[in-house]
């Protein structure tokens, strides 16, 4: 059995550098806007939750995976937050 040598390697295109601190402008308006999809995502799913109890929406496994969607987002929101606010108690437990 013979084995085959690794050929070149094709040339890596530089990258631009990646910055370990985001500002905290860009940091609020992209929590701000992840809450506005959840925001949505839960205003998707109770107007398909209207519109299955109306008659308007035959399709129930529409309404299903809108309504997962939406808790699901809802619980990565509320682990996100537990988060935060951990790191904010265990900041200001630091004694300086």
């Amino acid at each position: 059995m013979s084995v085959m040598p690794i050929g070149s390697l094709p040339a890596v295109l530089p990258t631009a550098p990646v910055s370990t601190s985001a500002p905290a402008e860009s940091t609020r308006s992209a929590f701000a806007s992840g809450l506005e999809q959840v925001q949505g995502s839960l205003d998707h799913a109770d107007a398909l939750g209207q519109q299955l109890a109306s008659g308007e929406l035959t399709d129930l496994h529409e309404y299903m995976a809108a309504s997962t969607k939406a808790s699901l987002a809802v619980e990565l929101t509320v682990a996100i937050r537990d988060k935060a606010v951990e790191a904010y108690q265990e900041i200001m437990r630091m004694q300086i």
